[in-house]
């Protein structure tokens, strides 16, 4: 099975890592309750009366690929723990990088699980690594938008305060991108659960943002062209 074609890494992933790999692994929400040490361990029929069957459904889809498991704590043991992260959603387990091989390794390993992978294009790394917080594109958002602001709504308690920066917003439209759907979702989000963002045409407009909200403000990426 071939790999799917790479994904160009036009900015860090969590403003540190230039390459991901995802793999679709059974039993891989079981790690929301053990370590793959752990899991490589454990007798999991002990669980077969669990008071919650649902994790024992994960643990049984993860014995069922054991030895993937098995070769994943391997390839993952031969490099340092600062070297890579995990993030887990469902049964998909995304890795993040800056270490090459690693990367190589998951993606080869694990070929016919992968479901997608991103990593710079080639010579473009070092700049990418010594970057902090940009994004290279070949073109900005619209022609128009240099800076991309994520929204943190639910540090905003009083509804009132969400009502009066919503009718400020409208009035920076074009300036700013301010849709309905950013609208309800600032009015009803009270908790760190989801990561939205509006685009912002320069700096001046990001210095009023900052001075008008800075409690809604979450981190700022600029945009920058890149050559081709």
């Amino acid at each position: 099975m071939e790999l799917p074609t790479p994904k160009k890494t036009k900015k860090k992933f969590y403003n540190k890592f230039i390459y991901k790999v995802s793999l679709d692994l059974p039993g891989a929400t079981a790690l929301r309750y053990y370590s793959i040490d752990e899991l490589l361990k454990l007798d999991v029929e002990k669980y077969a009366n669990d008071q919650y069957p649902y994790k024992y459904n994960n643990l049984k889809d993860f014995e069922k690929v054991k030895l993937t498991w098995i070769k994943l704590e391997q390839i993952l043991s031969s490099v340092k723990k600062q070297e890579w992260m995990k993030r887990l959603e469902g049964n998909i387990l995304d890795f993040y990088t800056n270490n090459l091989d690693l990367y190589n390794n998951l993606c080869n390993e694990f070929k016919e699980i992968v479901i997608v992978r991103f990593q710079p294009k080639k010579g473009f790394e070092k700049r990418l690594l010594d970057s902090n917080k940009l994004i290279f594109v070949d073109k900005i958002p619209h022609d128009r938008y240099h800076y991309k602001v994520f929204l943190n709504p639910h540090k905003i308690k009083s509804k009132q305060e969400k009502l009066s920066i919503i009718e400020w917003f409208k009035n920076q439209v074009p300036n700013i991108t301010f849709t309905e759907s950013i609208q309800r979702w600032i009015l009803q989000t009270d908790q760190n659960y989801d990561r939205r963002y509006i685009y912002v045409n320069n700096e001046q407009t990001l210095l009023m943002l900052k001075l008008r909200a800075p409690m809604l403000m979450g981190d700022v990426y600029n945009y920058i062209k890149s050559d081709k």
